[in-house]
């Protein structure tokens, strides 16, 4: 272990003025995580892991068999998790040595204040993914009952429901969080390892490998991995500041997007191009998984939707210091629900999808900034003697997602990804402008830290 790392393990948390100070509850949302909170990297992998476990990625691991065929299948899956792997393991190590929340080491390369627009897109994404998972939530539940039992449940009750498990477990922070992952991944993992060995009982390698699809290419399955948990890797910090050690936080990402995500697009890509059906819960409803199929429905929403909560909340916490943050849950629980409820959250899945396009290049700036700029190291009383808004990150922010939005619709390609163009565009903007146009500024950025 480093001695950055060794620091970052016995430092005290540090504070610096009114605006970052808050009361224990509220999961040292705007300061360092103490050492004495932290906790095994396997803890916080199993809440990672919760959080992958959702029924978007079902389909996209359904999507991704049927329309590519079990051979390129099984180069996408891997090189796309690789991608993230990577990305996940810089945030894992700036999150454990820094034990900051996202939010707070974007405010290290965009400044206080131009941290607050950036994480203002970013929370509203989250936020927005929220209602439409309770939403999805509620949907799937209502088909599945109706599809296995034929019995037709109230909607808007299942989704308030729902949303009220999430609520009530977010409140309690990364501890209520914890706890619900040491329960529900290993009986979500046992449900899909039983439901793919019953759908796959009469299946073979090679009528396996005999199906064929070319209705998507190479590099739109790997853009489909990346693009189904890129926002996951980018605010790793949140969950990876609790970890002890850099080797710690590592491990977390590794389990995370190296093994958990690849083996749960897989598993639903080899059942989809067996059964034939890229929708989960009619796999389910042909297969007669009815009790199963529905503790994985409910589990999974719930540890993944937390997840989106949990985030959202820290976002907001930047933005709204002086509200406590279980107020913050409440109310974008409440409002999501809402939203949820009246149906208008399938109107704007691509306005989310275009902001998202604007989230990739945060990661490469900030990744960029921690190792380059600051030197591995990021102290919170320094932040005041920051300019405010830092112009370089913007530039940079704004030409990764031009790049990015002109890639995803076509003008022109250069890796056939667009989250990787948007990662890289950003990550040697910010690095050309710190380091070569203005190093004095970088120059006296060091000499602050020092």
């Amino acid at each position: 272990m480093g001695a950055a790392d060794e620091s970052a393990n016995k430092a005290p948390a540090p504070q610096v003025g009114a605006q970052h100070l808050h009361a224990p509850r509220d999961d040292h949302s705007i300061e360092a995580v103490p050492a004495g909170e932290t906790v095994h990297g396997l803890r916080v992998a199993l809440v990672l892991i919760g959080i992958a476990i959702t029924i978007p990625a079902f389909l996209t691991g359904a999507e991704l068999g049927l329309a590519m065929g079990l051979a390129d299948v099984a180069v996408a899956i891997p090189v796309g998790s690789a991608f993230l792997c990577m990305i996940g393991c810089l945030a894992a190590v700036i999150a454990a040595q820094s034990r900051l929340t996202t939010y707070m080491i974007i405010e290290f390369s965009f400044g206080v204040r131009g941290a607050k627009l950036v994480n203002g897109i970013i929370s509203i994404t989250i936020f927005g993914w929220f209602a439409v998972t309770a939403s999805f939530f509620g949907e799937s539940i209502y088909q599945a009952v109706q599809d296995m039992w034929g019995y037709s449940a109230d909607l808007d009750t299942l989704i308030v429901v729902g949303s009220g498990l999430v609520i009530a477990t977010t409140i309690f922070g990364f501890k209520a969080i914890d706890k619900l992952a040491l329960i529900a991944v290993p009986l979500l993992f046992a449900a899909l390892l039983w439901l793919v060995t019953r759908a796959l009982a009469d299946a073979t390698i090679s009528s396996l490998a005999a199906y064929s699809s070319d209705t998507m290419t190479l590099g739109q399955g790997i853009t489909a991995v990346i693009g189904g948990f890129i926002v996951g890797a980018i605010i790793l910090p949140d969950y990876c500041r609790y970890v002890r050690n850099t080797a710690h936080g590592l491990l977390a990402a590794v389990l995370h997007f190296g093994v958990a995500y690849p083996l749960i697009l897989f598993m639903l890509a080899v059942v989809s191009i067996h059964s034939g059906e890229k929708n989960f819960i009619s796999i389910l409803t042909a297969l007669g998984f009815g009790a199963v199929g529905l503790v994985v429905l409910i589990f999974a929403t719930w540890t993944t939707n937390t997840g989106n909560l949990y985030s959202n909340a820290l976002v907001l916490k930047t933005i709204f210091t002086r509200v406590p943050l279980w107020i913050l849950v409440l109310l974008a629980g409440s409002l999501g629900t809402v939203l949820a409820v009246v149906g208008v959250t399938h109107y704007f899945i691509d306005f989310l999808l275009f902001l998202g396009i604007s989230i990739p290049p945060v990661a490469g700036i900030y990744i960029a900034d921690y190792f380059f700029v600051h030197r591995r190291s990021y102290q919170l009383e320094r932040l005041k003697a920051q300019p405010p808004i830092a112009w370089a990150a913007f530039l940079a922010w704004t030409m990764g997602t031009v790049v990015a939005w002109m890639t995803t619709y076509g003008y022109f390609r250069l890796t056939s990804i667009p989250a990787c163009d948007a990662i890289t565009v950003a990550f040697l903007v910010y690095l050309i402008d710190k380091r070569i146009l203005r190093p004095e500024r970088t120059r006296s950025v060091e000499l602050i830290d020092s």
